[in-house]
């Protein structure tokens, strides 16, 4: 039985007493759920759908799809663009009793009312935004001389692959020294 859209992701299990599963939509601020980037904003709400399973008694199974939009800056050309988050969770919850400790498993628990699953979407939203994002692996990105976006075109300026040394820096000459050494004496053995 599917309900309404919520606005949270914490639900009451009263309803599911009666039924074996029940399926709920939820659209969830980024902000609800902490998920504050400085480089990325996110620019829809969090889409949930979520299926709540009982397993067993007391035992709830969570099926959660997580879908939206963050908007960011790319790293080579400095051009905004979107990018498509989605993620899937499983998990399973056990009824917490007096001798459940969470600290030292990965288990999950809930108090028999309601169940919670804020952390655990945060966690996994925060795991498919990009630290480095590309607006396309391809991107040419900036010319390091002039500015110009090498996507839109190229420049004309001339860019050297190698910064030469300069040769009065005094470890560059022993470095050279030494290499040409080296292959003086790779040289003379292959002869």
């Amino acid at each position: 039985m599917k309900e309404s859209i919520r606005k949270t992701l914490v639900f009451d299990l009263k309803d599911l007493r009666h039924e074996d599963f029940k399926q709920y939509e939820a659209l969830v601020s980024s902000e609800t759920l902490g998920l504050i980037f400085e480089e990325a904003e996110f620019v829809n709400p969090l889409s949930c759908t979520i299926l709540l399973l009982r397993q067993g008694g007391d035992n709830i199974c969570v099926t959660a799809d997580i879908t939206s939009v963050i908007s960011a800056e790319c790293r080579r050309c400095v051009i905004t663009f979107e990018i498509d988050v989605a993620t899937t969770l499983d998990l399973f919850f056990s009824l917490k009793d007096e001798s459940s400790e969470e600290d030292e498993t990965d288990e999950r628990y809930y108090d028999g009312e309601t169940l919670d699953i804020s952390e655990d979407v945060r966690q996994a939203v925060m795991l498919e935004v990009p630290m480095w994002p590309l607006c396309s692996e391809t991107c040419e990105g900036l010319c390091p001389q002039c500015g110009t976006e090498l996507n839109a075109g190229v420049c004309g300026c001339e860019i050297e692959d190698e910064v030469p040394i300069p040769a009065s820096n005094p470890l560059s000459a022993q470095l050279e020294s030494i290499f040409s050494k080296a292959d003086l004496s790779k040289k003379l053995k292959n002869s």
